[in-house]
């Protein structure tokens, strides 16, 4: 059974050196282009999935969409959940990550962004926005360490994610660097301080093969031929 994991390509918040987490931003051209090249590795693999997940957010369903598309498998079952979001940056959520290192100095704003545990001050106003209006609200919080992020994102695993490979299936799943950090530190059982320096490429497909006993034998990033 094959899970790969793709962080959405460049968006325009990426391109603006903005704090995104839940700030909802769509792709860029480049962003759409490395999406589309993300499939077309994918499909010279011969990788043939079952089913598709993606958080609730613009670029990652964007990203979901381009990639099943230079797959040719636009057909397939495709959910979307809040849980694979990204982790939600609070009061820093759609302010330049420079602006906020003069403001904060560089030491702060790395612990709010790279260790397992800090968390960003909370954004005062909450969460509005209405495609989380149906959530139980004391699930949701406007402000979330990677530990906040794992302990949403571990259950999904446990209850769609490893379950439908359990049946056999090869899984995509499109998320963000936060949010596929934190399920990458529990599938590989990563340390809360080793997990600072993983990175998640934008675009660039993570391949795991798993037994039957859901562990892992495999695991290769799929990148473009640069020659």
């Amino acid at each position: 059974m094959k899970l790969i994991l793709i962080r959405h390509g460049q968006s325009e918040a990426n391109l603006a050196n903005l704090f995104t987490g839940w700030f909802d931003s769509p792709l860029t051209d480049k962003g759409k282009a490395d999406a589309h090249q993300a499939g077309s590795l994918l499909k010279a693999e011969g990788i043939k999935l079952d089913a598709a997940y993606s958080s609730l957010l613009s670029r990652a369903i964007q990203t979901t969409y381009f990639v099943l598309s230079a797959m040719d498998q636009l057909y397939l079952p495709y959910q979307k959940d809040w849980r694979l979001n990204g982790r939600h940056y609070g009061a820093l959520e759609g302010h330049n990550k420079q602006a906020m290192k003069d403001k904060y100095g560089p030491d702060q704003v790395h612990a709010w962004r790279r260790t397992f545990d800090v968390r960003p001050p909370l954004d005062p106003t909450g969460i509005q926005d209405p495609r989380y209006r149906g959530l139980d609200q004391g699930a949701l919080r406007a402000g979330e360490s990677l530990k906040d992020t794992l302990d949403r994102v571990a259950p999904y695993w446990q209850d769609t994610l490893a379950p439908a490979l359990k049946a056999g299936q090869n899984i995509l799943v499109v998320g963000h660097g936060n949010g596929l950090r934190a399920l990458v530190k529990y599938i590989e059982n990563i340390s809360d301080d080793a997990i600072e320096s993983v990175e998640i490429p934008n675009a660039q497909p993570i391949v795991y093969e798993f037994g039957s006993d859901l562990m892992i034998q495999s695991r290769q990033i799929l990148k473009p031929d640069q020659s």
